[in-house]
């Protein structure tokens, strides 16, 4: 890496961090736990209880002063209750993977609350970072990590705790170590990132096509499925403990109460809309679409015919189009989602690995157009000198 992109890089990183701090300080000063909204008071719920408790059940955490379940039964009626899953003991839990919070323990273990949102400011950066690299890590994909920040939803996650960012990151550390030839990597990441969050695995389908693709051998293969086997170990032992069985999740025993009775949802059944429409919707949604929120996504298309060109590619041809399968993958997994708007005025959540791939796609058009103006203008000096030579 030359000076020029080191330098670059670091201005990128200062600039990001220093967005980050306007964003996040004010908002924290209004509201210290602000950035606990939505799912994210759940993962920090799961992570406290097992600090202090160690347990899953989040009675004590969501519901303080409750001597039992029967006690907050009336306040779980209908919608409410299908915020939590309900455990094979009897207790409510959280629905979704818990992973995301054990690996922010050791931050709550250190700042208390704060440190889950020290934690989401971490991923932020490596989701940039990671944007940047899959992009080719040039001056030019610095650059457009740093426009992806923000003019997307990403800048108002700033003041989160986002199991999307997580996710993100798990998917981009996948698809760098697949292009990178390093199958262990990537099958870790993978498979914790299916841990995080079950429906992953369709996006991943690029991840083992892309490593594959580097090395294909028959131990390539086994080294990537071995290694996602263990990425998946905590996930399934959450399971087991939360549900009673490695395959059982959360969102196959959702709460749901009528009448205080406490019954189960399955919330697969919500993946039922057409997909056309769903579609159109993720795109052109008047608050949430992608179009209106993130508009430069737009350029992809462009971008990708501009890259498909003869020429080098920052970054690899495969892995541009590792990126822009996974970006397709996302809008086919949500489109059919009833709740496909993430439940965020924010931003769609959901496509944050769209954004993400997307823009790593314009990082590397971007930087293509940057050393091919570059050697444009070398090459009339790199004649005048040997003319001068001579």
């Amino acid at each position: 890496m030359n000076r020029c992109t080191l330098r670059i890089r670091a201005a990128v990183l200062f600039a990001a961090v220093a967005v980050q701090l306007a964003v996040v300080v004010p908002a924290l000063r209004q509201s210290p736990d602000g950035f606990l909204h939505g799912d994210s008071h759940f993962y920090a719920a799961a992570a406290e209880s097992v600090w202090h408790d160690g347990d899953f059940d989040l009675l004590n955490q969501c519901f303080p002063g409750a001597a039992s379940v029967a006690e907050v039964l009336p306040q779980l009626e209908g919608t409410p209750g299908g915020d939590y899953g309900w455990a094979k003991g009897g207790y409510l839990t959280i629905k979704q993977s818990p992973v995301m919070g054990m690996v922010a323990l050791p931050f709550y273990a250190a700042l208390g609350m704060p440190g889950f949102l020290v934690f989401n400011l971490i991923l932020m950066n490596l989701v940039l970072a990671g944007i940047a690299h899959l992009g080719g890590g040039g001056p030019g994909a610095w650059v457009v990590a740093l426009i992806a920040f923000v003019t997307t939803p990403l800048i108002r996650f700033a003041f989160d705790f986002s199991p999307d960012l997580f996710l993100t990151a798990l998917l981009l550390g996948a698809l760098l170590a697949a292009r990178a030839n390093r199958p262990v990597a990537a099958g870790l990441c993978a498979g914790l990132a299916v841990s995080a969050k079950l429906y992953v695995a369709v996006l991943l389908v690029p991840v083992l096509v892309l490593t594959l693709w580097q090395s294909p051998h028959a131990l390539t293969l086994v080294k990537i499925v071995a290694a996602g086997v263990v990425g998946l170990v905590p996930g399934l032992a959450c399971n087991t403990v939360q549900f009673g069985a490695p395959w059982v999740t959360g969102y196959e025993r959702e709460l749901h109460v009528v009448n205080g009775v406490v019954g189960l949802a399955d919330h697969s059944s919500r993946f039922t809309q057409p997909p056309l429409a769903g579609l159109l919707d993720l795109l052109f949604h008047p608050t949430v679409g992608l179009v209106h929120t993130a508009p430069l996504i737009v350029l992809v298309p462009f971008a990708a015919l501009f890259l498909v060109r003869r020429g080098p590619v920052p970054g690899g041809r495969p892995a541009v189009v590792a990126a822009l399968a996974t970006a397709c993958l996302t809008f086919a997994l949500f489109a059919p989602y009833d709740g496909r708007d993430g439940g965020s005025t924010l931003g769609n959540r959901y496509l944050f690995p769209v954004v993400a791939c997307g823009f790593a796609v314009l990082g590397a058009a971007a930087d293509r157009a940057v050393r091919a103006r570059c050697a444009a203008s070398a090459t009339p000096l790199a004649c005048a000198e040997s003319a001068n030579a001579a």
